[in-house]
């Protein structure tokens, strides 16, 4: 191994340290960090913040499945084989918590946009793998298509969603 090899499995590997080390303590602290809280008086927060935290509040038990998929990124990445799924669902969570700690006014939005650059680097190590991923994804397969069964299924999806409006 190369001094420029050993350097980059050494940042690599600190990268995954700090996302994975932070989205699990993130995760548990995630009931804790919204119990109890009613509207606060604290001046320093905007209403945003308020309305937000409000939200959260008012039922753990979102703020318990955001934690439980932060652990599990968390765990994910430190695997080789389920590093880009890891990626994947840090990514659709820290996703979420920056819009809306953009629209909210949260001062952690640099943080979470810290580690979203962070996951994205991971992605960029593994590239070859999301390549790899990404084009099986969307390769097609060569399956005969016939006009007429897909417009069946098109007419029968509309009746169903008509009697779904009706009924449900």
């Amino acid at each position: 191994m190369s001094l420029k090899e050993k350097f980059e499995y050494t940042i690599k590997w600190i990268i995954i340290f700090i996302v994975s080390g932070s989205m699990i303590i993130y995760g548990i602290a995630k009931p804790f960090q919204f119990a109890g809280f009613t509207t606060s008086a604290n001046l320093n927060i905007s209403e945003g913040h308020k309305v937000m935290w409000t939200f959260y509040s008012y039922s753990l038990t979102y703020p318990i499945i955001i934690g439980i998929f932060e652990i599990l990124g968390g765990i994910f990445i430190l695997f080789n084989k389920s590093r880009i799924f890891g990626c994947l669902l840090l990514t659709i969570i820290l996703s979420n918590i920056i819009i809306q700690d953009y629209i909210y006014e949260i001062v952690a939005l640099k943080s979470a946009i810290f580690y979203q650059v962070l996951v994205l680097i991971l992605f960029l190590y593994d590239r070859e793998k999301l390549i790899k991923i990404t084009s099986l994804l969307f390769s097609s397969t060569k399956h005969p298509k016939n006009i007429l069964f897909l417009l069946i299924a098109l007419l029968i999806a509309l009746v169903l969603k008509y009697f779904e409006t009706k009924i449900l």
